[in-house]
């Protein structure tokens, strides 16, 4: 089984990867295009609103409510017994979704006033038709979370995996068209709305395909869908409180100078690429399976919860460090030009160390966040959530004036610290979980160890490459080399070799984990 779910998460992990790629090429031209300017935090802000929506409304808390009820009717009765819920769903959550968006273009300068209270009304009304334009997109989102919850509930996870590769490649071309033509960023709206179409179509297709149905809602169906409404409300504010928490960065960052909100959002983005890659991709394959597991055995969750711990804990943790490590580089050889300057990188690079800093409890939370829901318990993480929700906005005023952009983002890593003490809390005192935190400790030490050596190793190799490239060859090359994009040709086979060494040598230095088949 674990290797099942391995093999799953690497498959998802891979679509990520390439989603998350085309959206560095994407970020790249974005840059290109509108830099880290007052027009770039207008789009950015107006392409926020429906983004943040779907990860909170759709992608998010509509799938940890479905999902887990898919599952338990598909186990006990038929794919076909969710036709009518599936109908009820969509009636109730979309016919939601545009009532939000018709609510929220009518009362675009309002919103847009709260949202960024530092805008000047020039942005403001740079803000508005953008918004008018991508708002419809939640509604094509939600419509396909809503199918990809029906299609992840029998175990078919690559459609929805594979969509957002197809909406970032219309994004893309969608950048290069208005670069081409010089077009407004208006254009660029429509491109993005498009890609949001196109994706809700190919998981209709899919669900068709697979033979799930609609079907008029019975009595039973509307019981059913009362309980799933009331865990999908629990979650809203529990399942995506790190999108909360930058979106009410986004708010404080306003109130900073011209280009701040593009800054948090591009160094949110590369902080994403692990986060999406691995925890995200594990989540979201674990959840079934961690709603089996509470039917049949549920202390065996406990034991679940240690190996998920590990496994976090083995992938972020040198990601964290190598990432951090190169965190000036990054920006430098992918960003640096004319629209994004040196003063922009060095930035960029501390909010992106400040979002790593937590990238373990980031990617933690999102495992016990399922295991609360494979339990039916949403009330308890989503009252935690909130409170976390306001530790954050404390922090943001207690930080944004001595740390400007920095500070948001270590609020946010902060409150995320916060919220996974809380919930491990939760569960030992509330559930009587079985911790294990000597086993836990006992392979940190060794991992740590383990990474110490290997770390140091890497270190001396990069700084000995680095100063052959800079004394014995040419000062083009040398520039080539070690300020544009080629570094990451050599720095990754360095990194590629350091990473097998250490995969052959874990058990030499005592590391076990369950999901890689120990």
């Amino acid at each position: 089984m674990h290797k099942r779910l391995l093999s799953k998460t690497i498959h998802v992990g891979i679509s990520t990867l390439l989603s998350r790629l085309f959206g560095i090429v994407r970020e790249v031209l974005m840059v290109r295009y509108l830099g880290a300017t007052g027009l770039s935090d207008a789009f950015l802000t107006a392409f926020k609103i429906p983004n943040s929506l779907r990860k909170i409304f759709a992608e998010g808390a509509l799938s940890a409510a479905f999902v887990p009820t898919i599952v338990h009717i598909i186990k006990y009765k038929d794919q076909s017994a969710i036709a009518g819920l599936m109908t009820l769903g969509f009636i109730v959550f979309e016919g939601c979704v545009l009532l939000l968006c018709s609510l929220i273009m009518l009362y675009a300068h309002t919103i847009i006033s709260y949202i960024a209270p530092g805008f000047s009304p020039e942005q403001i009304q740079n803000t508005i038709p953008m918004l008018y334009i991508l708002m419809p997109l939640i509604f094509f989102i939600s419509t396909s979370a809503l199918l990809a919850g029906a299609l992840q509930a029998i175990g078919h996870f690559f459609i929805p995996a594979i969509a957002p590769i197809v909406m970032n490649g219309v994004f893309i071309i969608g950048i290069l068209v208005c670069m081409f033509y010089n077009l407004p960023v208006t254009y660029l709206c429509r491109f993005v709305l498009l890609g949001g179409v196109i994706q809700c179509i190919l998981h209709g297709i899919i669900y068709i395909r697979l033979r799930f149905s609609y079907a008029l809602p019975t009595y039973e169906d509307i019981k059913v869908f009362g309980s799933v409404l009331l865990t999908f409300l629990l979650c809203l504010p529990t399942i995506s409180v790190m999108e909360i928490a930058l979106f009410i960065d986004t708010s404080f960052a306003s109130l900073l100078p011209p280009g701040s909100i593009s800054l948090l959002f591009y160094a949110n983005r590369f902080a994403g690429i692990p986060l999406g890659v691995f925890a995200v991709a594990f989540s979201t394959i674990i959840l079934p399976h961690l709603s089996y597991i509470n039917s049949y055995t549920p202390r065996r969750l406990h034991f679940y919860l240690l190996e998920s711990a590990k496994l976090i804990f083995w992938i972020t943790i040198p990601v964290a460090l190598l990432m951090a490590f190169f965190s000036h580089n990054i920006f430098e050889t992918i960003f640096l030009s004319e629209k994004f300057t040196l003063a922009h990188v060095y930035e960029a690079s501390a909010i992106l160390r400040a979002f790593l800093c937590g990238l373990f409890s980031f990617s933690l939370n999102k495992i016990l966040l399922n295991i609360f829901y494979s339990m039916h318990a949403a009330w308890i993480p989503a009252l935690i959530s909130l409170c976390v929700t306001l530790i954050n906005i404390v922090l943001n005023i207690l930080f944004i004036e001595k740390f400007q952009t920095v500070g948001l983002a270590y609020a946010t890593t902060c409150s995320s610290i916060i919220q996974m003490l809380l919930f491990i809390v939760v569960l030992y005192k509330k559930y009587q979980f079985r911790l294990f935190w000597k086993n836990f400790i006992q392979f940190v030490i060794r991992y740590l160890v383990q990474l110490t050596l290997y770390g140091s190793t890497f270190v001396l190799l990069y700084s000995l490459c680095t100063s052959i490239i800079i004394n014995y060859m040419p000062p083009v090359l040398v520039f080539f080399l070690l300020k544009t994009i080629l570094l990451w040709f050599w720095v990754g086979i360095l990194t590629l070799l350091i990473a097998v060494a250490m995969w052959y040598s874990r058990k030499k230095f005592g590391i076990y984990l369950y999901f890689l088949g120990r």
